[in-house]
């Protein structure tokens, strides 16, 4: 067995991704909208689950991996918005890494980059972060999910100075989702999630309280990776070796009034296992922006070694 320090040095990690966005608009319209992804590859060869995917990614070349990995992304990774030509595009470099896939995947950072770009491109042409997104948005069923998070959320309240709200929307797997946050970030060093309302529309809730369940994980998720959990890494191994290090969501961290509205049903169920992520993502780093006037670029946004690194 693996001590914990070996497990978090040595296991498979998510791979660091670099994000090029440009948009061109004119006369208060998204014309063109491109977003160009690179990663370390990510390494699907254990298969996915079974033993056919397996051997299916261990084609020679690289070529099997590869392909899991532009399908796994054209597949989840798609805008919600008429932004006009829409490019996204993803290039992996095979470098000697263990990884794996994490939690929504490609999604959770390609989306919830897109959607810190959609916030500043309602300011560009200002407009409201809610109201832009509502004008874009591609179907009424989208609309109805951003409008239910805008109203119990109470949307553009006034807040004290170094607080903001945050909104982000993410579509996935016949299922979608909003989510508003509201941030304290009176020390931007110590930003903590105050409130959290969560909507989504997954067709027809199979399991509610599960689904319940998979929202607010995918809200603690995105919380811990956009304000302080990742790994640095210095010589090939990481320095974090314990959860005293490696600064993952606590209970404290988690804000003390969160609320998740389920559409009522329509049509065949969609996932949700990986749906609440990308959204919260947004939520949480464009509330971030507004409390503190930085837009941030690299994530997560507080990211010191503040630790004595155990014995390499």
């Amino acid at each position: 067995m693996w001590s914990r320090v070996d497990d978090m040095r040595h296991g498979r990690m998510r791979p660091a991704t670099h994000h090029r966005l440009r948009a061109t608009y004119a006369l208060g319209k998204v014309l063109t909208f491109e977003h160009r992804v690179a990663a370390v590859e990510t390494d699907f060869r254990h298969g996915l689950g079974e033993a056919l995917t397996a051997a299916a990614a261990k084609l020679p070349g690289s070529i099997g991996n590869e392909t899991f990995a532009q399908t796994l992304f054209h597949t989840t990774v798609k805008s919600p918005y008429r932004f006009g030509l829409t490019t996204q595009h993803l290039t992996e470099v095979p470098l000697r890494m263990p990884t794996a896939s994490w939690r929504s995947v490609y999604s959770a950072n390609t989306r919830g980059a897109e959607e810190i770009v959609v916030d500043e491109l309602a300011a560009r042409l200002g407009q409201d972060p809610v109201a832009f997104r509502r004008a874009f948005l591609k179907s009424p069923a989208q609309r109805a999910v951003l409008d239910k998070a805008a109203s119990e959320g109470d949307w553009g309240r006034p807040m004290p100075a170094g607080h903001a709200q945050g909104i982000g929307f993410h579509e996935e797997y016949k299922s979608r989702t909003a989510c508003l946050a509201e941030i304290d970030a009176t020390d931007p060093r110590r930003p903590r999630v105050v409130k959290a309302v969560i909507v989504a529309d997954v067709g027809r809730a199979v399991n509610p309280r599960g689904l319940e369940a998979q929202l607010l994980g995918g809200l603690t998720d995105a919380i811990s990776t956009t304000l302080r959990a990742g790994l640095h890494l210095d010589k090939g191994l990481p320095l974090e070796g314990s959860y005293s290090q490696f600064h993952y969501a606590r209970q404290r961290d988690v804000p003390p009034d969160v609320r998740v509205f389920v559409m009522p049903p329509t049509g065949e169920p969609g996932g949700a296992g990986e749906l609440g992520v990308p959204a919260a993502v947004g939520a949480i780093a464009n509330a971030y922006a507004r409390a503190t006037g930085t837009r941030p670029r690299r994530f997560p946004v507080n990211f010191d070694v503040d630790f004595t690194p155990f014995p390499r």
